[in-house]
């Protein structure tokens, strides 16, 4: 059995899994943000670029609060629970779904403005992830050029091994940036 159709197993039973022990955390959230700023609650409004760049919209509880001018800022709370990235919980639905992989590149917004020259198009032969290998390297202080790099590497070493690898490099970074190390 190649390995993509065993992740596509894995990523179905995993995130039925992850699903089942983080609904009452997401449910949790999703009442902290309706109280917190308000509806909407889920966060679709931008679509993503996914396996073959396939648009799709990834699922995330809502952290910004817009103002009429269309510019958006954090307060307190939506700020701790985006740095958390408990916001992103709702996107095992999505990997339940099919557009997202529990693991792969990080999710461009469609028509997201990237570096000039040639992206690799090994990004795109994959669907993107909860988890990303840019995030064990740094996650969001990556340009998009690492960034970028990081998603060509994950291609090029695709197993199960470099998948768990990752999973647990992420969870070493989530420990330490919740540790504000």
């Amino acid at each position: 059995m190649k390995y993509q159709s065993l992740k596509r197993v894995l990523d179905i039973f995993l995130s039925i899994i992850f699903i089942i022990l983080t609904l009452p955390i997401i449910l949790i959230i999703l009442i902290i943000t309706f109280f917190n700023i308000g509806l909407p609650l889920i966060d679709i409004r931008i679509p993503r670029e996914g396996k073959n760049k396939k648009p799709f919209y990834m699922y995330k509880i809502r952290t910004r609060i817009y103002d009429k001018e269309g510019s958006s800022h954090f307060n307190k709370l939506s700020k701790f629970i985006d740095n958390t990235g408990l916001n992103e919980l709702p996107q095992l639905f999505n990997v339940l779904l099919g557009d997202m992989s529990i693991i792969g590149p990080r999710a461009f917004i469609c028509g997201e403005k990237l570096p000039e020259g040639k992206i690799s198009p090994k990004r795109y032969l994959v669907k993107p992830g909860i988890i990303s290998l840019s995030q064990v390297y740094g996650g969001r202080k990556l340009s998009y050029k690492d960034t970028l790099k990081c998603d060509v590497e994950y291609y090029d070493n695709f197993s199960l091994l470099f998948d768990i690898k990752i999973f647990f490099g992420s969870l070493k970074t989530i420990v330490k940036r919740l540790l504000g190390r």
